[in-house]
């Protein structure tokens, strides 16, 4: 089976992503304010209160529901990523601080996917339905009632994170240095 990987959108770096099994909970700090980037996905408030735990390397809060965490290995284990879906609370938090800068400190919380929101279960998906579109189904036209992020908030949509399948290895010391 193919492993999926998180690669860091500003250095390149890859990490190996799994969905998380338990809840995450971090405080967001109104202080971390002035080191935060409105809109960015790795440098807003949310992701600079993740960071504050000293075993997380990198954090990404996307526009959407999903957020992906890289925690440092422990005992010689390399770095690895997590896969956390964002409750409503925290989606909210994120909107405020895109949208006027700073909300109060708080303790926020990221859940676990459930099975229906995992990357494996929303591929699945989204492969029978492209599937079932080139036998000639008909595309079900559904009731669009949510706004775009840009009218809804009035700030630009956020990068979506990279998530790939594939092989990934460690180079060993003597390949390093050859």
């Amino acid at each position: 089976m193919m492993q999926r990987f998180y690669t860091n959108p500003e250095t390149g770096e890859r990490w190996p992503c799994e969905e998380a099994t338990e809840d995450y909970s971090f405080q967001a700090y109104k202080t971390d304010r002035r080191k935060s980037v409105l809109g960015h996905p790795s440098s807003c408030i949310i992701a600079r209160g993740i960071e504050h735990n000293r075993d997380v390397l990198h954090a990404f809060v996307g526009g959407g529901k999903d957020a992906y965490i890289v925690f440092r290995g422990k005992g010689g284990n390399p770095p690895y990523a997590k896969h956390y879906i964002m409750k409503a609370k925290a989606c909210r938090v994120r909107d405020l601080f895109d949208q006027k800068g700073s909300p109060p400190t708080q303790w926020l919380t990221l859940s676990a996917p459930t099975a229906g929101r995992t990357m494996a279960a929303r591929e699945r998906l989204g492969k029978r339905r492209r599937e079932e579109i080139k036998a000639g189904s008909p595309v079900k036209k559904r009731p669009n009632n949510n706004k775009p992020r840009i009218v809804r908030l009035g700030v630009p949509q956020r990068p979506r994170p990279v998530v790939k399948k594939g092989e990934w290895s460690i180079p060993m010391p003597e390949e390093a240095n050859a």
